[in-house]
């Protein structure tokens, strides 16, 4: 029965086998339960409308492999309550793959006080606990969980959809930079084997008749596939040594429907409908650009205008004549046709929404108000709560639902993707309710309902992230004290009492924490390439007049502090390739090593018996060790081969020397002994196959094992120096952008030490205990 989707005569019975299988779950949930139970029971409680934590226990969730809890929480008509277990699950299961049973755990634990315990103190927290999980959460500032409806190893750049023939059944067709095409069903999973073309991308797709669909890619190719077979049919055009800019299907006054196709040099081609071959009508000259196009159906005809948009201007074709219509802002990323004959609407880089009339050149119909923070990188026509509307996909990652009549905004903003959006198209899913599907450069597709948007009560809106720090032990501070960043401004939270300051409406680049004598500061790089000294009072508001550096010539990226000879004092990285060193006390430059050949992207100070060292790496591939003393570089200079080092991280050893950390842009992380003489092989070479590594930190446990942490696209991975073993993979389904290890203030040693985790997404406070493992 839980294999079919059930008749309303049948809920009771699936409400009462759901009730009897949740007792039977364990409730520890590091042991297995039945493999029924986790196979079955989430959908035994969507079928009977009892979908939520008391029902589905979150004890089940780590073990659960039917991967359809996400799925089947888009199928309801409405969110229900008691769904904060579920809904964290749901976020993380497309990114599971083969994890250990005690990473599930962990995750889920992390992500659920993510999303219901947002902002709220360690003190106040109720006194729950999971067993098995390695974490101990205390504060986290998340964007709400969002909603995956499947992931793609690759960047999917095209998307539409088809009604196969056979069953009427919707498809929805995905196009990648790989060149890969890929038909998925309405719950998310494929539903043919994945159609390979030459490796180039495929940035356009187009619906024809009878499942047929045409792939525009960049080597200057159209394909035709049979979506109903699953399998490529021909090449329809090829035009070497271009790229298809755009497809349209396009009636000309007194001929045949035809599909047309763009290319980068201006060139057109028109195919018959028929047969797939060169059709023989005039067509418009074009300078050689790239170029957008859509035939717009003429009011009270058969036939079309072609509407035309090559870099910032738009031109309209009527089957004699090109003219120009009307002169864009920024460049059109999009153009499509609106549901009334003779309406269309275009986007732009500049952020615009333009609402315009093949009868009125020059004129538009209506300008949307600019909401979107960025270029608007797609658009399409949907259904909005009975209503035609349009659909706006832009770089910072938000959907936006516009009136197709006047442009004014249908709700709030969609928020989920944490990358700019490449496409979007409406689909009909499983619940035979119209939904949004889009895909961004995040890997991700994400399914968003369209019913009922205009009355659904908002989502908090959430500012992307840009940085966070807490304090390190120097800084001599008993208040945990974490200052980030975001579009609003610079922010300190005091997580244990939950008071709050904002320091300036300024969005910082790099933050760090240092003392001055007997004042805690906060430095913030800012976007002038200057640092901000921002003195803190006892209660930990920011004081009057803050103190600036200046020396850089572009923006700093990194930042740490350290004493050397009793004096505090800052080093910091900066896009310009330098390392700066500055007396924190004097505010003056010390010091700058200009030997990065590019951007720095991190700094950390190394502790040896000589003293402290400064570790810088960057862009170059390198890194080097720099004394304060001499202000010299402090031995050779270390190759780490990973392409870029885009973060480092320094720990003792467990023999006593130092160690180096580097995470790569390969997607390895690198241990090394700097106080070799040479260090031309790394320690270690830890590869987790999880994209180019973006963060990486050391930490001692209270058993004094040196452990490795490292993130890349979707995960957290922590290993043990000392054999390279794995020790724990949480999974996070967002990048994660730094790492760092804290030892928590206050005047008692905590049994295991703080890990600070920041993304674009929000930040995370936990203690990682790992001793046990």
């Amino acid at each position: 029965m839980s294999g079919l989707h059930p008749s309303a005569a049948d809920d009771d019975i699936h409400r009462q086998i759901a009730g009897a299988l949740a007792a039977l779950v364990p409730q520890d949930p590091t042991v297995p339960p039945h493999p029924y139970l986790s196979r079955h029971l989430a959908q035994h409680a969507a079928y009977g409308k009892v979908l939520d934590d008391s029902h589905v226990p979150p004890a089940l969730l780590p073990w659960e492999t039917s991967s359809n809890v996400r799925r089947l929480l888009h199928q309801q008509e409405a969110p229900r309550t008691g769904q904060a277990w579920l809904t964290a699950w749901a976020a993380l299961e497309p990114f599971l793959g083969v994890t250990d049973a005690t990473s599930r755990v962990t995750s889920l634990h992390l992500a659920h006080h993510a999303a219901a315990f947002r902002r709220i103190p360690p003190t106040q927290l109720p006194p729950t606990r999971f067993t098995g999980s390695r974490v101990t959460p205390l504060w986290s500032d998340c964007a709400p969980p969002d909603n995956i409806w499947t992931t793609a190893s690759t960047r999917i750049e095209a998307l539409t959809h088809a009604d196969t023939p056979r069953n009427r059944r919707a498809v929805l067709i995905s196009g990648d930079d790989h060149g890969t095409l890929r038909i998925w069903r309405a719950d998310g999973t494929p539903a043919t084997a994945p159609l390979h073309t030459h490796g180039a991308a495929i940035q356009h797709l187009l619906l024809l008749d009878d499942g047929l669909i045409a792939a525009g890619s960049t080597d200057g190719t159209v394909r035709l596939m049979d979506s109903v077979r699953g399998r490529l049919l021909t090449e329809a055009v090829t035009h070497p040594h271009t790229w298809v800019s755009g497809l349209t299907l396009y009636k000309p006054p007194g001929h045949p429907t035809v599909l047309l196709a763009a290319h980068s040099d201006g060139h057109l081609t028109a195919l018959s409908t028929a047969t797939y071959s060169p059709a023989d009508l005039p067509l418009p000259q074009l300078s050689p650009a790239p170029a957008l196009l859509a035939g717009i159906p003429r009011p009270g005809t058969d036939g079309m205008t072609l509407v035309l948009a090559q870099q910032r201007s738009l031109l309209h074709y009527d089957g004699h004549t090109l003219s120009t219509a009307a002169q864009h802002t920024g460049l059109i990323r999009a153009l499509t046709a609106l549901p009334t004959p003779g309406h269309y609407a275009t986007c732009d880089e500049a952020g615009d929404l333009t609402l315009w009339s093949t009868a009125t050149p020059g004129r538009p119909l209506a300008t949307a108000p600019r909401l979107h923070t960025g270029p608007i990188t797609a658009l399409t026509t949907v259904t909005v709560d009975s209503q035609p509307a349009i659909a706006t996909a832009g770089a910072d990652g938000t959907v936006r639902l516009w009136h197709a009549a006047t442009a004014q905004p249908l709700g709030d903003a969609l928020q989920g993707h944490t990358t700019p959006i490449t496409a979007l198209a409406s689909f009909i899913t499983t619940d035979d309710q119209t939904r949004l599907i889009t895909t961004g450069a995040d890997h991700t597709v994400r399914s968003w309902p369209l019913s009922g948007h205009t009355t659904r009560p908002p989502r908090p809106l959430w500012r992307h992230l840009h940085t966070a720090a807490l304090p390190a032990p120097d800084a001599g501070t008993h208040q945990p004290l974490l200052a980030l960043s975001n579009e609003d401004g610079t922010h300190v939270w005091n997580i244990e009492t939950g008071r709050h300051h904002t320091l300036g409406k300024e969005t910082a680049s790099a933050l760090t924490w240092a003392r001055t004598e007997t004042t805690l500061v906060l430095a913030a790089a800012r976007s002038d390439a200057s640092i901000t000294l921002h003195p803190l009072s006892e209660r930990d508001a920011p004081t009057a007049n803050p103190h600036t550096l200046t020396g850089h010539v572009l923006p700093v990226t990194t930042m740490t502090t350290l004493t050397h000879q009793s004096q505090s004092l800052l080093a910091t990285g900066s896009a310009d390739g330098t390392v700066r060193l500055w007396n924190l006390h004097t505010r003056r430059q010390l010091a700058a090593f200009p030997d990065h050949h590019l951007s720095v992207r991190a700094v950390t100070t190394l502790d040896t018996d000589d003293g402290s060292l400064i570790a810088s790496a960057g862009t170059d591939g390198n890194v080097r060790l720099w004394h304060p003393g001499t202000r010299r570089q402090h031995g050779a200079t270390i190759r780490c081969d990973q392409h870029t080092v885009n973060d480092l991280a320094a720990a003792p050893a467990s023999h006593g020397s130092p160690l180096l950390a580097t995470a790569g842009q390969d997607g390895t992380v690198r241990l090394w002994d700097p106080t070799f003489p040479h260090p031309v092989t790394p320690l270690r070479q830890l590869s987790p196959n999880d994209g180019p590594l973006t963060a990486v930190t050391c930490l001692r446990t209270p058993a004094q094992r040196t452990l490795v942490a490292a993130a890349g696209r979707r995960s957290i991975h922590v290993w043990d120096t000392a054999t390279g073993r794995l020790l724990l993979q949480i999974i996070t389904g967002r990048p994660t952008t730094k790492l760092s290890t804290h030892c928590p203030p206050g005047p008692l040693p905590s049994p295991a030490p703080w890990l600070l985790a920041v993304g674009g997404s929000g930040v995370r406070v936990f203690r990682l205990g790992l001793d046990q493992t």
